[in-house]
């Protein structure tokens, strides 16, 4: 290699910085470029043979006639080129040692270059020139330059090669010849020149090269890491041979023990084998059985909706079909979504479990803002050591942990944001769309969704399609609308839907093809043996007693009560109420504004006196908010509710009678269901709480209570569909009376809904169907720089409305320096003058909470008061944490004319 260890040797890639996480640097002080070349292909290729899916390499191989050795290659010299834009003046001249030994050695380094284009943006303009110079088509070179330019996150615009560059910035004379050396590296390195004949008029897809883009992106992060590639200085002789056997430890770096391999005879089973193997169920139901039956029979990738009643066995199911697809299609992961951070936790356990019993050997993430605070998750993370040093079974990855990896563990269980993150024109979506490009999707609740989520779902969805990932969306209250909407994203054309009443029911409607066409979408119905009718009471509620009052005579024989409030301060205020009534040990608050702590053992102590296998202590009354609304198992003998959309209210009928229970009493032995929160009006609709008003808009509350009135008995679960669908469609519904007044409400919710879909297009990536090239990506994207899924301004991109401020809320302790947790059990006190150990960090991020956001002021005055510790401002995990004080005598903290107080029992209020 010695025709690379002159002058090329001396160009840099990396250079040690101090505060970059070590006191040292590794090796030398800095990493030659032509190093960092093939150290990055040799990523790309290891990428492609222990990473991507069988799928994903199919995918990136199509424009080449399914050649998975020209693609490997490809795709290796590709993540080589992807620097080659550091062989310039401007790059060279940033380090100042470095740069005295390159002009030492004749080479012109001019300082006087400003407004330097980002260097990623030079390194597609100089190899598209290149690639011109060799007689490429202009588009499959321009595919080229632009997955190299984008290889920091941010495509450049439409026109960008029209741009001129000064010859000062690409370099002149000996800089073209130095260009020239890196180039050849690139291919010597990647094998590529036995196949440049073949890719000079080859494209692939748009959403192969967003992937593609992806896997450059993530060879580049291998290719950087020092941990993986120690820096070495000047080229040294016999490197590229040293870095191919490097790149063998770069699972053991990610974390990554190995892909999900799903069990290839899992679709040859039979439905009650399989789930006596991997759920423990001896008689799977009816809807199980139909769901196996369709994943093991489909030809290719495609969407499957499940709509079960609550209780049904849907979370099995949607397993079921995650592997058995998986197994015939060449995936190798799952990504399992979830609406809440609630919901994630409890399913992350049962996905756990479901791996355990595979015998699974692989890597798994929990994937939301206090993911780390789950205990089984934690568990992991702690536990995990090299992979050479464990024996067969789950971990989980630090480095999957870190800004925009959370996708590319194996198995993820997250927050429906971090799929909708991968929607958004934002920085670095190449890298999460590679991350869910060989995995199976699932969603659940996907009815819960405004219609900006919906809106950004249905974009994601159509991506998804056209890399052709199975997906799988799961609902007990899907209206038809709703339904034909997600199916036609993702299919990417119109298509027809029988609104059938059948119910339970499977919608299946295959990927796209090249041509943008596929199979009509089919129906199967399934069953179910299960038959809930269930008794309805309207309430309504002119003041707090009246619930207070039923609520004493529901639970006379003893029982166990749910009630949902539609917003904190209504949970709150009736806690407070029947806590007077029936005693403070008979009643459970529960709700959003408690800390982590609290809400973690508010959680956990809600499945284990509710769930499955709950110690049901009699009389008990939980009041709750709309987090008991989805995906928790856990069981109540009788509920009562604020008024909610038909859907919604549903799935908090779902928390009833879902689970056996022999000491159910006599009036309680039949389901029933209270509907309050809201007063009567004489020949109009009722009137609503404007906090329920706030949430859900007149237009559906109205339409449910008109239904509802005329409703005495709803039969489960064979009413749903059609119920449903009557409240979302437009027939008339209601006394005569109303109908002025539901007009006017219909109009707002659609001018309403209209606005949130355009909202939602202003940040979405452009339908791939719309788009020509990446150059089309980032055209008006709403995040391009550090941004990530834990800030604020993220979240209220992904889920509508004013970001929330989140504190660690602590009270002021006896002196300056120390302050005491709020939450309960936790009386040690913590240090403000250093940072506190590890326990006392796990102790502190326990503390943080949300304040509520629908105060502006509020969340001005708590962001001028909060603050963060000067001994705490090196911590990794402390760092960036802002800490709100309470007063240490217990008085309320007043901000923004409000009044702040915290106890374990209500969570936070502020009146």
């Amino acid at each position: 290699m010695s025709e690379f260890s002159g002058l090329a040797g001396l160009l840099w890639a990396k250079t040690w910085r101090r505060g970059w996480g070590r006191d040292v640097p590794p090796g030398a002080a800095w990493h030659s470029l032509i190093a960092h070349v093939w150290d990055s292909g040799h990523a790309g290729g290891w990428l492609w043979d222990h990473f991507l899916a069988q799928r994903v390499r199919g995918l990136l191989a199509a424009d080449l006639a399914g050649s998975g050795e020209s693609a490997r290659a490809r795709l290796s010299w590709l993540a080589a080129e992807h620097d080659i834009g550091k062989a310039t003046p401007p790059f060279a001249g940033l380090d100042g040692q470095r740069r005295v030994e390159l002009v030492a050695a004749g080479l012109a380094v001019d300082l006087s270059v400003k407004g330097v284009l980002p260097h990623g943006w030079l390194s597609g303009r100089l190899v598209f020139e290149m690639l011109c110079n060799e007689g490429w088509d202009g588009e499959a070179a321009e595919f080229v330059a632009l997955t190299l330019a984008g290889h920091h996150g941010v495509f450049p615009g439409v026109g960008w090669l029209a741009e001129g560059v000064r010859p000062k910035r690409r370099g002149t004379g000996t800089w073209k010849r130095m260009q020239t050396a890196v180039h050849e590296a690139a291919v010597l390195g990647s094998g590529a020149a036995k196949f440049l004949g073949e890719w000079d008029k080859s494209v692939p897809s748009v959403p192969a090269q967003l992937v593609q883009a992806g896997a450059v992106t993530l060879a580049d992060w291998l290719a950087s890491n020092e941990d993986l590639f120690p820096y070495e200085g000047r080229l040294p002789e016999g490197y590229l041979d040293t870095s191919a056997s490097r790149v063998g430890r770069a699972g053991e770096v990610m974390g990554v023990r190995a892909a999900w391999t799903p069990d290839p005879d899992s679709a040859r089973m039979g439905a009650q084998a399989f789930h006596r193997s991997r759920f423990g169920i001896a008689k799977p139901r009816a809807v199980q059985e139909a769901v196996y039956d369709v994943v093991r029979s489909v030809k290719g990738p495609g969407l499957m909706v499940i709509e079960a009643p609550m209780g049904e066995g849907k979370t099995e199911g949607a397993l079921t079909a995650a592997e058995v697809l998986a197994a015939r299609l060449g995936a190798n992961g799952v990504f399992f979504g979830l609406p809440t951070q609630a919901t994630a936790n409890q399913i992350f356990g049962r996905v756990l479990k479901w791996l355990k019993r595979q015998g699974a050997d692989t890597t798994v993430a929990l994937a939301h803002g206090k993911a780390a605070r789950q205990e089984d998750y934690r568990a992991l993370l702690h536990g995990a050591v090299g992979v050479d040093e464990c024996g067969a079974e789950i971990v989980a990855s630090q480095w999957s942990q870190g800004r925009y990896r959370s996708l590319l563990a194996p198995v993820v269980v997250a927050t429906v944001d971090q799929l909708l993150l991968a929607g958004l024109a934002s920085r670095y979506v190449s890298v999460r769309m590679l991350g869910l490009a060989g995995k199976v999707v699932v969603l659940d609740e996907v009815h819960a969704y405004d219609a900006y989520m919906s809106g950004l779902l249905q974009g994601v969805l159509a991506w998804l399609g056209g890399c052709g990932v199975p997906v799988v969306l799961l609902s007990a209250t899907l209206p038809a609308q709703q339904r034909t909407q997600l199916v036609q994203a993702y299919a990417g054309r119109q298509v027809e839907l029988e609104d059938s009443a059948v119910y339970p029911r499977l919608t299946w409607v295959d990927a796209p093809d090249a041509a943008g066409e596929g199979a009509e979408p089919r129906i199967r119905a399934a069953r179910t043996d299960r038959g809930l009718p269930v008794k309805v009471q309207m309430l309504p509620e002119p003041d707090v007693t009246t619930v207070v009052d039923r609520a004493r005579e529901l639970l006379a024989d003893g029982g166990c009560l749910l009630v949902i409030r539609n917003t904190v301060d209504r949970a709150q205020k009736l806690a407070e109420r029947l806590r007077e009534t029936l005693g403070d040990d008979a009643v459970t608050l529960m709700h959003a504004r408690f800390t982590v702590a609290d809400r973690r053992r508010l959680e956990t102590g809600l499945v284990e006196k509710f769930g499955p296998q709950g110690t049901r202590p009699v009389p008990h009354v939980v009041v709750a908010t709309q987090v008991a609304e989805q995906s928790l198992d856990v069981s109540f003998d009788a509920l009562i509710t604020d008024l909610c959309p038909i859907d919604l209210l549903f799935q908090r009928i779902g928390r009833m009678h879902r689970h056996p229970a022999d000491d159910r009493p006599p009036l309680l032995k039949g389901a029933q269901v209270v509907v309050t929160g809201y007063q009567a009006a004489q020949e109009a609709p009722p009137k609503i709480p404007g906090g329920s008003r706030t949430v859900y808009g007149d237009h559906l509350l109205w339409r449910t209570a008109a239904l509802l009135f005329d409703r005495p008995v709803l039969e489960l679960p064979a009413a749903i569909p059609d119920l449903v669908n009557q409240v979302y469609g437009t027939g008339m519904l209601g006394p005569g009376s109303w109908q002025e007044q539901l007009a006017v409400a219909a109009q707002e919710d659609a001018d309403k809904r209209e606005r949130m879909r355009g909202l939602a297009n202003q940040v979405a990536l452009r339908n791939p169907r719309e788009v020509e090239s990446l150059a089309d990506l980032h055209r008006d994207a709403p995040l391009s720089g550090d941004d990530d899924e834990s800030t604020p301004q993220v979240q209220a991109l992904v889920r509508l409305g004013k970001p929330s401020l989140e504190v660690i809320l602590l009270r002021a302790g006896s002196s300056d320096d120390t302050a005491v947790p709020v939450s309960e059990g936790t009386g040690a006190a913590v240090p403000l003058d250093r940072l506190p150990d590890a326990e006392g960090v796990e102790l502190v991020l326990d503390q943080a909470i949300r304040l509520p956001s629908w105060s502006q002021k509020l969340t001005a005055a708590a962001q001028e008061a909060a603050f963060t510790p000067e001994a705490w401002r090196k911590s990794t995990w402390l760092g960036s944490a802002r800490m709100l004080l309470l007063p240490a005598d217990g008085r309320p903290l007043r901000l923004a004319g409000l009044c702040l107080t915290y106890c374990p029992q209500n969570g936070l209020t502020a009146v």
